[in-house]
Formats: structure tokens, C-alpha cells, sequence
């Protein structure tokens, strides 16, 4: 558990009756949603009846089952929507920005399913209603994205182009020509995707020429959701733009794409919502880079294997004829297999060299560089040692370890690169101090001396006791933790606990053993001065 303090301050107060409207409208959305489902019932039941009938009686499914695989998938897809929309909008921390994304997410969730799938099966005529809901949805989704984080058109062009989309968006619900779902082959997707790719530029450009820290965070999650979700369309839908798949014969690959395309529409809304709730904001770095490595990865060694398999069976039909064709599909694994070790380990280091991709391991760089610190015997230049290593592995501007004295109240016992007046602003919250005794870190969003609280903590005979606090300042460029990393700093607030406490003891054991030596030196003098002054 990694705990976040953050001041009420920062965030603008909503009037509880916005809250409230903008709930109506989630209802209203998903029970428009819902709606649908007859009308998607009634297109399921027709498209077995007529075209897959058959189909599904040979590999021993039912109409039935053809129908509620995509009802169950579709309306898993469209509550993910709206549970995080929900959320949004109704957290204790939200904004006019969060509840406008709520909404968006509502509208543009709830037709989705249908809304891209129709690229590839048809769907009849919808209500006005729904035409309306479709239409919002989508204008409102990308003026979000022209919009989000902090409410402003950024670049400043993009209000013209959310002008020119509400008023498209208004008008071919009611104008059959200007909807693009009627028109053909793979427009709507190019229409859709084009409109979803000037918010992504927005985006970018807000990324690359405003954006501090927190915000280039949560626009790469946004990003990637969107991105994710534009080329995860296209890509389980890649079949039948390349082959002449007609309904029926395409049974299989339409079973099989279904359950792959929800997911990576599922990911769009789990990013923005981790993008608005700041929650996990420091993973997406993480997550691009394993995307982009296993993507890749995937592709090359699929190439490989098809290009080898095509080659080395050419080469045998040539030499040991059509009977031997069989062990070229052997082969040829057998050589993407090892060209796989090779690829990943290059893709691995170009992907890291251009992200930057560094997990910072604090337990370990503890342990690297404890023996340097043991071989000290006094146990403030332990301390110093610690907090810089600390500190300089951290990447944060300054640090500070404050240890507990007899009356448990907080004594700075060392510190690096630490301005004289830093401890001065160092704000303690009753229920910071609760967590940290529990050995938990807080996150302090809003304090710039210290915004990172690491608990010193050594077993007791019940619970942990608190030793002290190691703090950090603000990391290079504005930089946030991962999850691995606080999980780290936790597991270093421990073992560092630990290794003071015991030094601490040497410490107090060394001071004992001194005075006692003293006072034996003191009775040893004063009994030579005793027997000195005895007659001889």
C-alpha cells in the first residue's frame, strides 16, 4: 500500500448538483446503451439464420451460442465504460475536466462495440436517439483529447476543428449522406481514425510544448489508449481487409478476432481512467516499453517463420523432392527459435536506449553499497553515507534522514544537498505519521521539500517500530515513482532500519564499554593513589 497526501487546494471546487447532472447523464448513456441490445439481438439472430447456420451446426454450436458470445462481449466492453466513467466522476477529487471526460467516456463507450464493429457487419437503421448518442460520443472523445488535461485547446487551432466536428456531428444524424457508418469498405475507419488522430497530435504537441512532469505522464497513458485501441481495431480486423472473407466461411476468424478486439478497445478506457485518477501514473513507461518489445517481437519472428518456412521449402522440393516439404515447417521453427535470444536482446537495448527505460532496484543499490558503510566505525558517517548514495540513486534534488529520539519526536541526524531552511517547510499529517509507523511510504504531491517519505523501521515483538524517516526531494525533471520503485523503497526502509538499529546498538554498546573502562581506569588510579599513600 503506497500512500498519496495531497492538499484540497489544487483541485477546483464542483457544486455537488454538477456531480449529480453529470450522474444523470451516465444513467441516461447506458440506458441508451442498453437499448440497443434488442436491435443488435434482432441483426445477430438474422446474420445466423441466414449466413451462419450451417456453419455453426458443423463445428456443433447453436444459434443461440453465435448470438450471446457477442452480446456478452459487446456489453462487457460497453460497462467497462461506464464503471470507469463512474468512477471519474464521482471520486472526491474531481474536476469540470474529469467530469467532462466522464461523459465522453459514457457516450463514445456505449457504442463502440457497435459502432466499430460495423465496419466490417453492417447493422441496420438506428433510432434518432441512438444516432445522436453515437454522434456525441465520438465529437465529445476527441474534443476531450484537444482539451485534456487542463481544459484549454491546445494548439489553439483544434477549437476550429471542434467547431467543424459538433456541427458534422450534429447534422449527419439527421442527414443519412454525412453519417460515415453508411459509407463503404474501410472510409469509416480512415474518417474515425483521422479525427481520433488530430487529438493524439493535440496531445503530442501539448506533450512536447507545455506538459510538465504529471502531465506528459497522463498524456502517454491517454495516448496509448488510444492508440492501442485504433490499431488493435484495425489489426483484428485485418483479415478481411486482405482476404475476400464473406459472412459464413469467415465463422472462425470471426469467433477468434472478437474476444482480441474488446481487449484493446478494453485498454483505452483503464488508460484514461489511470490517467485521470493518477493512480499507477508511473507505469505507463513500463508498460509502452514491454508493448512495443513483445509487439515487435512477435511480428519479426513471425515474419522469420514465414519466410524461412516459404525458402527452405523451395530449397527441399529442389533437392529431396515434394516428400520432404513436411520437415521444413521443423526447420524453419527450429531457425526462427534461434534467431529469437538474438532479436529480443537487440530490440531490448534499442527500446531502453530510446525511452530511457531505468528501474531504479533501491534495495540492491542497499546492499551495494552497505559494506562501504559498515567499514565505518563511527555510525554518523554511516548515516551520511547512506542518505547520499540514497539520494544520488534516487536522482532527487536532496535528502534527509531524521531519526526518532527518546520522545519519538523527529531529530535530523543527516542530510545531503539539503538547503538550511527545507526542514523548515516539512509538513507532517497526523495520518502520514500513522502510515509510516505502519512502514509504509507517502507520496506528498504537493510538497516540494520532501515529497517522498521513506519509514525506518526494525521488527518488534508485535509490529514494526519506527525508527526514523528518510525523505526525498523532488526527482530530476519532475520524475514520479513506479509501483516496483516505492515497492523498493519500501523493502530499503527495512533492511536500512534494521542495519541502523544494530548499529545504533554497536553504537550504544561501544559507549558503554568506554565509560565502564573509564570508571575502571578512575577506580584503578584511585586505588594506586590509595596504596601510594600508604607508609612504606
Amino acid at each position: 500500500m503506497i500512500v498519496e497526501v495531497t492538499q484540497q487546494h489544487r483541485y477546483s471546487r464542483i457544486p455537488v448538483l454538477a456531480k449529480w447532472a453529470t450522474l444523470v447523464i451516465l444513467v441516461v448513456g447506458l440506458a441508451t446503451g442498453v437499448a440497443t441490445i434488442s436491435e443488435r439481438l434482432v441483426e445477430l439472430s438474422q446474420l445466423a439464420k441466414v449466413y451462419y447456420h450451417p456453419y455453426l451446426v458443423a463445428v456443433g454450436l447453436s444459434d443461440d451460442f453465435f448470438i450471446w458470445y457477442f452480446i456478452v462481449l459487446e456489453g462487457f466492453l460497453a460497462m467497462a465504460f461506464a464503471v470507469v466513467a463512474g468512477i471519474i466522476a464521482l471520486q472526491r477529487q474531481a474536476t469540470w475536466i474529469t467530469l467532462f471526460a466522464a461523459i465522453a467516456l459514457i457516450l463514445f463507450g456505449v457504442t463502440v462495440p457497435p459502432a466499430l464493429h460495423s465496419l466490417i457487419v453492417q447493422f441496420g437503421e438506428l433510432s434518432l436517439l441512438h444516432r445522436l448518442e453515437r454522434a456525441s460520443g465520438l465529437a465529445l472523445f476527441v474534443i476531450f483529447l484537444y482539451i485534456f488535461p487542463d481544459g484549454r485547446f491546445v494548439p489553439r487551432w483544434t477549437g476550429v476543428l471542434a467547431i467543424i466536428l459538433s456541427v458534422w456531428s450534429l447534422a449527419w444524424p439527421f442527414y443519412k449522406p454525412l453519417n460515415p457508418y453508411t459509407w463503404h469498405h474501410f472510409v469509416p475507419f480512415l474518417v474515425i481514425s483521422s479525427w481520433l488522430g488530430t487529438g493524439v497530435f493535440a496531445q503530442i504537441y501539448r506533450y512536447i510544448h507545455l506538459a510538465n512532469a504529471e502531465q506528459r505522464q497522463q498524456t502517454k497513458w491517454v495516448v496509448f489508449g488510444v492508440t492501442a485501441a485504433v490499431l488493435g481495431d484495425f489489426v483484428t480486423h485485418i483479415a478481411w481487409y486482405i482476404f475476400p472473407l464473406q459472412r459464413g466461411p469467415d465463422l472462425f476468424f470471426l469467433l477468434i478476432h472478437h474476444p482480441f478486439f474488446i481487449l484493446s478497445q478494453l485498454i483505452l478506457p483503464l488508460a484514461i481512467g489511470v490517467s485521470l485518477l493518477r493512480y499507477g501514473l508511473w507505469e505507463v513507461d513500463l508498460i509502452i516499453y514491454r508493448t512495443l518489445l513483445y509487439g515487435l517481437l512477435t511480428a519479426l519472428v513471425a515474419a522469420v517463420l514465414t519466410a524461412s518456412t516459404k525458402l527452405i521449402e523451395e530449397f527441399f522440393k529442389l533437392i529431396l523432392g515434394k516428400e520432404a516439404v513436411p520437415l521444413a515447417a521443423g526447420l524453419a521453427v527450429f531457425v526462427a527459435g534461434g534467431a529469437l535470444g538474438t532479436t529480443r536482446k537487440y530490440l531490448d537495448n534499442q527500446i531502453k536506449r530510446y525511452f530511457q527505460i531505468e528501474k531504479v532496484d533501491f534495495g540492491k543499490n542497499f546492499l551495494e553499497f552497505l559494506p562501504e558503510a559498515l567499514a565505518s566505525t563511527e555510525l554518523s558517517h554511516l548515516l551520511q553515507v547512506f542518505v547520499s548514495r540514497s539520494t544520488e540513486k534516487m536522482k532527487s534534488t536532496h535528502g534527509a534522514l531524521f531519526l526518532c529520539d527518546a520522545h519519538q519526536q523527529l531529530q535530523l541526524a543527516a542530510a545531503h544537498h539539503l538547503m538550511p531552511k527545507a526542514t523548515e517547510s516539512l509538513r507532517w499529517y497526523d495520518t502520514c505519521f500513522n502510515q509510516m509507523q505502519k512502514g509504509e511510504v507517502v507520496v506528498q504531491q504537493d510538497d516540494n521539500s520532501f515529497p517522498f517519505l521513506v519509514p525506518l523501521t526494525v521488527p518488534g515483538s508485535k509490529k514494526r517500530q519506527l525508527l526514523g524517516i528518510l525523505a526525498f526531494g523532488p526527482r530530476s525533471g519532475g520524475r514520479g515513482c513506479s509501483k516496483d520503485e516505492l515497492s523498493s523503497l519500501k523493502q530499503l526502509g527495512k533492511e536500512a532500519g534494521t542495519a541502523i538499529y544494530i548499529a545504533q546498538l554497536n553504537t550504544d554498546n561501544q559507549r558503554e564499554l568506554k565509560q565502564q573502562l573509564a570508571t575502571l581506569e578512575e577506580r584503578l588510579e584511585a586505588i594506586n593513589a590509595e596504596f601510594s599513600a600508604l607508609p612504606k
